[in-house]
This record gives C-alpha cells, sequence and structure tokens, in this order.
C-alpha cells in the first residue's frame, strides 16, 4: 500500500493525524453501539429503500413494500460482528493514543473485514433490494391483476439515493482504514527514529572510549621510545636480547 499511496501527513488541517483517528473510532464506536442495540432476534426487518428505516411488517406486505427482508440470523450475526467491534475500537483508540503499532495492526484487519461486510450489504441491496413502491401507503387495490408501476424517473432517483448513502458508507470504511494505515506508518517511522536517538549517546561515547585507547597506546609508544633513547647502548642491547627471547 505504500508503495501506492502516500500516508496522511501528521497535521491535517487545524486537526492532528491521532485526533483525527480518535474522532473516527468514535463515530465508529458509535455505529457499533446501534447495530447491536437496534438488532431483533424474534422478528425479520424489511429495510426500505424510500426512507431508509427499518420496518416490522407480515411476509405478506412484502410484495408491496418490495425492500430487503433480512431475517433474525442474519441481523445476529451482522450484530455479532459489531459487537466484535467494540472492544476492537476501544482497542485501536488506546494504541493511537499511546504509539503502540499492534493496535492499530488489528484494527486494520477489523476494518478490512468490515468493508467487505458493507461490500456484502451493497450487493444484497443492488441485486434483491427496490426503492419502487408499487401501490401507496393506504390505498387499496380495486382490481387486484392491475399493479401500477412508478414512473422510472423516481425510481432511479430513489435507488440512486440509497446506493449513494451505501457507497457513502463504504468511503468512510476506506476513510478509516486510511488514517488508521497512515498512523500505523508514522509509529513505525517516530519508533525508528526514537531508536536512532537512543543510539547515538552510545555510538559517541564508543567513538570517545576508542579514541582514548588510541591516545594511550601512542603514549605508551612513545614513553618506551623514551625509555630505549636513554638506556646506555649495551643495557640498550641486552634489553633488546631479552624482549626477543
Amino acid at each position: 500500500m505504500g508503495f501506492v499511496i502516500a500516508p496522511a501527513p501528521t497535521v491535517l488541517g487545524t486537526c492532528s493525524l491521532t485526533a483525527a483517528l480518535e474522532i473516527a473510532c468514535f463515530v465508529h464506536l458509535c455505529i457499533c453501539v446501534f447495530f447491536v442495540a437496534s438488532v431483533q432476534s424474534d422478528k425479520a426487518v424489511v429495510l426500505n429503500g424510500t426512507s431508509g428505516s427499518k420496518m416490522r411488517v407480515p411476509k405478506r406486505s412484502l410484495c408491496s413494500l418490495r425492500g430487503v427482508e433480512v431475517s433474525p440470523l442474519m441481523q445476529c450475526s451482522t450484530a455479532a460482528w459489531f459487537l466484535i467491534g467494540i472492544p476492537v475500537v476501544i482497542y485501536a483508540g488506546v494504541g493511537a493514543c499511546f504509539r503502540v503499532e499492534s493496535h492499530l495492526t488489528t484494527y486494520l484487519q477489523y476494518l478490512v473485514a468490515t468493508l467487505a461486510v458493507v461490500v456484502s450489504w451493497i450487493v444484497i441491496f443492488t441485486k434483491y433490494g427496490n426503492s419502487c413502491v408499487t401501490v401507496p401507503p393506504g390505498a387499496v387495490q380495486k382490481r387486484s391483476s392491475v399493479i401500477s408501476e412508478a414512473p422510472a424517473f423516481v425510481c432511479s432517483v430513489s435507488n440512486g439515493m440509497v446506493m449513494f448513502w451505501l457507497t457513502a458508507l463504504m468511503g468512510a470504511v476506506i476513510s478509516a482504514i486510511y488514517l488508521a494505515w497512515s498512523m500505523k506508518v508514522y509509529i513505525r517511522s517516530r519508533t525508528e527514529t526514537e531508536l536512532l536517538r537512543y543510539q547515538e549517546p552510545w555510538q559517541l561515547a564508543q567513538s570517545l572510549a576508542d579514541d582514548a585507547a588510541a591516545e594511550q597506546a601512542r603514549a605508551a609508544k612513545q614513553l618506551h621510545s623514551k625509555l630505549m633513547a636513554s638506556m646506555p647502548r649495551d643495557a640498550t642491547w641486552a634489553a633488546q636480547g631479552a624482549a626477543q627471547f
């Protein structure tokens, strides 16, 4: 990913990268709580594309609503996924605050899986959903064999709004992935910089120790040369012969 897209700067306008990610985590946490709180394990829910709201209706009226019926099992599965997301989001918020890269790695994996969930819901709405209501609310059909279809323009606009909000949700997930990845890159680069900063005093101490050892060796050699020069010649030969043996 780093070869294609550059990470976000550490300051986004008047907001820092850390603050932007914390805001994204807070919004994500609220979304997770909302989905967990709105699940119904005993009734199917029909998502009507016209208003984007949930309605609990009997199955015989599904043909008039022409929305997407979400079974209790599907609701519980989606709510379970967002329930898992609550500790993961808190985990990521703590990691962003205290610069822990492993926390953001876990959050990135969860966001990528969440993006797959959102894409699957888009596919479901595209394939099975239809925001065109064939019968107005409260109206009574006098002829059961005749069904008045909504105008094509109204259908296209209404379906377009549904797809717009679903695409906006997918874009929000992608933005959160980008922020989390940028924060992870920033933490890694900062960790490497701090390691280099801690390494510099030890390298300086090692360099000073090497210089001191070289200076001591040079002083010892000069002292040895002076001693050899001050000794008589016979004693010098004897000392050299003893040194050879």
